[in-house]
């Protein structure tokens, strides 16, 4: 069985450099990749007040793609912007079966 349903994202790679004792983070544009992303709402999603977050989306593939922990994803495109901040990050990335699950939580700028 195949995923449909796949939403085109744009993967960009923090480069973290630490200048004069503060560090910094440029995001770096690598890839565009398709994920089936999901809005899965369930007991694990919950914060530490005990409340559902709503800021979290599952996406799934079933290919071998090139994203890590700690990668951000955009929704819009990036590829020809020169300063460039992610709409998510990428929290968990674990394998069940064929199918790898991205867990993306909404970037703040931290």
């Amino acid at each position: 069985m195949k995923l449909g349903n796949l939403t085109k994202l744009w993967v960009c790679r923090p480069i973290k450099s630490n200048v004069n004792g503060e560090y910094t983070t440029v995001w770096n544009y690598i890839e565009v990749i398709y994920l089936n992303l999901q809005q899965d709402l369930n007991e694990l999603d919950k914060n530490s007040a005990g409340e559902i977050d709503h800021t979290i989306y599952k996406g799934r593939t079933d290919k071998t793609i090139n994203l890590l922990k700690g990668d951000g994803v955009c929704l819009t495109d990036i590829s020809a912007s020169t300063s460039i901040l992610p709409d998510y990050t990428i929290k968990n990335c674990p394998k069940i079966g064929k199918t790898t699950v991205y867990t993306l939580n909404i970037y703040n700028g931290e």
